[in-house]
């Protein structure tokens, strides 16, 4: 049963997740505020097309056929459908929905903190300040403005390492299937970096229990340590199988090099500095709780889990430098080390774990009685004063006004713990004042970039967007060139195309498959993708080049451009032509916020090829489609031959016409009519779960052009039926429902 100072500081917990939420993240809290930009420019408008796909039946749930001419959207591991937060999307309105996914988001942080806290010592007080400092600590809230799909995983970190030590304390499969729930919710939000880097330090702490013989059980220990972190992959597999397939496919599937890693440069002494000094992300510290690392360090009952918490909070500090450091180098030769990008990210892991030491450093400033000797606790005001100190130091310019009496309110309290017991509580609770006064009057850096009042800019052009899609057939295709968002306030963004159903070549996505990241690489810069930042940095929001050859392959009929950076009249030979009076409705006239142009030489997206030609080489062929001299409505491109063998008439002489009967966004239906024997050829993307049959017989889908569909089709008239119905996500609905099924009979017997 709680003690009523347990329950005040949970209340606290909340209230201070929900002062963030309601004022801190609101949009006037600053004079210069920049809204979140993964929140409105990826996750929110996803959890928006996923409302509106409930909307038309599930239809587009699996398959978003308006981006990148197709993609997976469930199995997009960071859709994050799945995570149970996400689910306030269904009952609250867009806009509360966000937020309270990030509430919830802060409280899972701040409980879970405070019960891991509780489970290695602290008292109430105790837990209460780390649970705080790790709420609203540097990192948490970056990840929360930064998006609820990277914060997620983050946040479920404090309660992984509390079944960890449990099972340390008392393996048993109870705790065994705790850490694998815990871990299966860091997993549904879908961004798996943060789940990464949970797993080392829980490699770090067993290493180190196991070396300081602080087991008592080490074989069944490490045998429900197994299980438990070998258990999310089961219970999410409904996630994570298809996402497997999706990672396969994507321009992410292989290992990075230290320019892909780092794409901003590498931090290093000076910009960590700099860091300090602005309270960016960079930086895991906050003044307050580095004063506690001494006392938590001088007092003999919390100092072997301080030791382990420095030492693993100095180690991902060194890391973070990446390549500058020796330690990064021999990290490296790890499996996988390669996959994630930014290795400053490992500020995570340090900035959790002075959140830990924040509560065992205050646990030794109130422990009361003889375990506390008078020389450890004037050790502890010593250190930090000395802390405080090398803080000052840290920062170029000084500490901000309202940080020293907030440290000298923090070390003075220490040292009236110090030398009267009878104050010791009042000490803590003092410290605890001063923490709040810390993070919440000395913000990060992140809480400037603040949400907006409400999602309403984003449809700001909507009946400009819905006059474009009422001019679009099923045979076209639109391109939109925008600034970032930054730039528009979001009024435009790549994710406009799921939100208007407006079928489009281009969007924000870190997980396109990698032949389509390398086609559109081509046809925007003109050369091969040369790494991952062509992708994510270059291809997004630069001026294109366009390669007109394969613009035109890809339907691309129509134009939408924003007029700050329209270099259109200069790339495109011939040039577009302009859609003259194009307007958002009949009475608003044009819309002086975009241009829309016409491309009279789109190709359409299905049509009759009579033959094709294989190419084994995929450079050439991607080099022969961008400037070759191939008619692609006479050929089509591929790597490997047809099944049967047939590869078209040699005359090269067959016509044809293709409609479509059905365009949905998981069943295309098209009715073809070939004067002779030849091929079906669909822009739309070639990816694994998508079956074709003709005239009912299935019929193999060949990539053709690069990364498109090819289907081969008998003369005269047959129906060509595609559709997306992928067996890794069956695979992944059986594999979960009978882990959770088996996991409740074990619990229950």
């Amino acid at each position: 049963m709680k003690t009523r100072s347990e329950w005040l500081g949970l209340a606290a917990l909340a209230g201070a997740a929900a002062y963030i939420i309601a004022f801190e993240l609101g949009p006037s809290r600053w004079a210069i505020s920049l809204p979140a930009h993964d929140v409105y420019a990826y996750f929110y408008p996803n959890m928006l097309y996923a409302l509106q796909s409930l909307q038309r039946g599930g239809r587009g749930l699996l398959w978003n056929p308006f981006q990148n001419c197709g993609q997976p959207f469930f199995a997009n591991s960071q859709t994050g459908l799945l995570y149970p937060a996400n689910a306030l999307f269904l009952v609250l309105g867009p806009d509360a929905a966000l937020r309270g996914v990030l509430l919830v988001n802060l409280l899972v942080a701040g409980i879970s903190t405070y019960l891991l806290c509780r489970e290695i010592g602290a008292g109430p007080l105790a837990a209460c300040a780390g649970a705080l400092a790790f709420e609203l600590g540097n990192s948490t809230l970056d990840l929360t403005v930064w998006g609820p799909t990277m914060a997620g995983p983050y946040v479920w970190l404090p309660a992984g390492m509390l079944f960890c030590e449990r099972i340390l304390r008392a393996p048993s499969a109870r705790n065994a299937a705790g850490l694998g729930v815990v871990f299966a919710l860091a997993v549904l939000p879908g961004y798996v970096q943060p789940v990464f880097l949970a797993y080392q330090l829980i490699g770090l702490r067993v290493l180190w229990a196991l070396a300081s013989r602080r087991v008592a059980r080490p074989a069944a220990a490490l045998l429900a340590l197994g299980a438990g972190l070998a258990l999310p992959f089961l219970l999410s597999a409904v996630q994570l199988v298809p996402a497997a397939e999706v990672a396969r496919e994507s321009v992410r599937s292989m290992s990075l090099s230290a320019a892909e890693m780092n794409p901003a440069g590498l931090l290093d002494w000076q910009r960590f500095r700099q860091a300090v000094d602005l309270r960016t992300p960079s930086n895991p510290l906050v003044l307050v709780p580095c004063l506690l690392v001494g006392a938590a360090l001088s007092e003999r009952k919390t100092r072997p889990l301080a030791l382990f918490y420095l030492t693993a909070g100095v180690l991902c500090f060194v890391l973070a430098f990446g390549p500058n450091t020796p330690l990064f180098r021999l990290y490296m030769k790890l499996p996988v080390a390669g996959l994630f990008r930014y290795a400053e990210r490992f500020m995570w892991l340090t900035s959790f774990s002075l959140a830990i030491l924040m509560a065992l450093g205050l646990e030794a400033v109130v422990t009361t009685g003889d375990a506390r000797s008078p020389g450890a606790a004037f050790a502890g005001v010593a250190a930090a004063v000395v802390a405080l100190a090398a803080f000052r130091l840290l920062t170029p310019k000084g500490l901000r006004p309202l940080e020293w009496p907030v440290a000298a309110l923090a070390v003075a309290a220490c040292a009236a713990a110090a030398a009267s017991p009878g104050l010791r509580r009042w000490g803590g609770a003092v410290v605890v004042v001063a923490l709040l006064a810390n993070v919440l009057a000395v913000p990060a850096l992140a809480r400037r970039q603040c949400l907006l009042a409400d999602g309403e800019q984003l449809f700001t052009h909507a009946a400009t967007f819905g006059a474009l899609r009422e001019r679009m057939t099923p045979q076209d295709r639109a391109y939109f060139i925008f600034r970032h968002p930054f730039g528009t306030g979001f009024r435009l963004i790549l994710k406009s195309a799921s939100l208007f159903d407006v079928p489009t070549i281009g969007d924000y996505e870190p997980q396109m498959s990698r032949r389509y990241a390398e086609y559109s690489v081509m046809m925007r810069l003109g050369r091969p993708m040369a790494s991952l930042n062509d992708v994510l940095y270059v291809n997004s929001w630069t001026p294109p080049g366009l390669n007109r050859r394969l613009l035109d392959l890809s339907a691309v009929r129509y134009l939408l451009v924003d007029p700050a950076v329209d270099n259109t009249a200069a790339v495109m030979q011939p040039p577009l032509v302009p859609v003259s009076g194009f307007a958002a409705d009949a009475s608003a006239g044009t819309d002086a916020d975009v241009r829309l142009y016409e491309n009279p030489h789109a190709l359409p997206r299905a049509f009759y090829v009579p033959r094709v030609a294989v190419v084994t080489d995929s450079s050439a062929l991607l080099e022969r489609l961008a400037r070759g001299r191939d008619d692609p409505r006479r050929v089509a491109l591929v790597e490997v031959p047809p099944p049967t063998g047939f590869t078209g008439s040699p005359n090269n002489d067959g016509t044809g016409s293709v409609t479509f009967e059905t365009d949905d966004p998981e069943h295309v239906v098209l009715r073809v009519h070939a004067a002779r024997r030849g091929f079906l050829f669909l822009a739309d993307t070639h990816f694994p779960g998508w079956r074709a049959t003709v005239g009912g017989t299935p019929t193999p889908i060949l990539r053709a052009n690069y990364t498109f569909r090819l289907v081969e089709v008998p003369a005269g008239d047959s129906t060509v039926e595609f559709r997306y119905a992928p067996t890794s996500i069956r695979l992944g609905t059986c594999v979960s429902g009978v882990t959770i099924l088996a996991v409740g009979i074990l619990l229950l017997r």
